[in-house]
């Protein structure tokens, strides 16, 4: 699986509406850990453990700045997890560990 860009409010919320795990990302390419973490989400959605069940998305502050106040974004990195349109889990700024924890944590509720 790859990580889909979202570019505008209406992806956006289609995407998180879905009756799965959306796991979603919200960068800069400006911002320093954005670059560093970036590639690691990269690698987490191509997991054979996160095939099934769960949709990784990603959003460009500079490219779509309305996705990211509708969703409240404040510092990036950041990463918030969504089901049925719900957040239901976030993290600011993690390491590989804490951003891997999060997502498998999430994807536990649809296996």
């Amino acid at each position: 699986m790859t990580v889909t860009p979202l570019t505008c409010l209406e992806d956006f919320e289609v995407a998180i509406a879905q009756d799965k795990t959306v796991v979603v990302e919200f960068c800069a390419t400006w911002a320093g850990r954005c670059r560093v973490i970036g590639p690691v989400f990269e690698r987490f959605s191509e997991l054979s453990e996160f095939a099934v069940g769960v949709d990784f998305c990603s959003v460009d502050l500079d490219e779509a700045f309305e996705v990211a106040q509708k969703a409240g974004v404040g510092p990036v990195p950041v990463f918030m997890i969504f089901r049925n349109g719900v957040k239901t889990g976030e993290v600011v700024a993690p390491g590989p560990d804490a951003l891997h924890e999060l997502i498998d944590k999430a994807s536990t509720t649809t296996r």
